[in-house]
């Protein structure tokens, strides 16, 4: 009986809409550890900060997909605040790459 009771669950809405956000949230968390494979291994400082800029932007949808499962709205704060530290420290480490490049010749 127990079965069936899962089952039921799966097929429900609710059911159907968390098995979606836990599915989206385990795949997001595995493209998520490859970039940062990206950003440990890559041959170009450019692909290196693109890497990091990709891993920002998966753990913001990240932590609003774990807002959406825990029914919890702090993390949504949480989320923009994430969003508006990871574009600064992106616009900073971009313009100290430019500045590093300028000063080369």
């Amino acid at each position: 009986m127990p079965m069936m009771e899962l089952f039921h669950d799966v097929l429900s809405l609710a059911g159907l809409r968390r098995l979606l956000l836990v599915g989206s949230a385990v795949f997001l968390s595995v493209t998520l550890f490859l970039c940062l494979l990206r950003a440990l291994l890559g041959p170009r400082l450019t692909d290196r900060v693109i890497a990091v800029n990709i891993v920002g932007t998966k753990v913001i949808v990240l932590i609003a997909i774990l807002s959406l499962i825990f029914e919890e709205s702090y993390l949504a704060d949480i989320c923009l605040i994430y969003a508006i530290v990871s574009f600064l420290s992106i616009v900073v480490l971009s313009r100290s790459i430019l500045n590093g490049e300028e000063k080369k010749p």
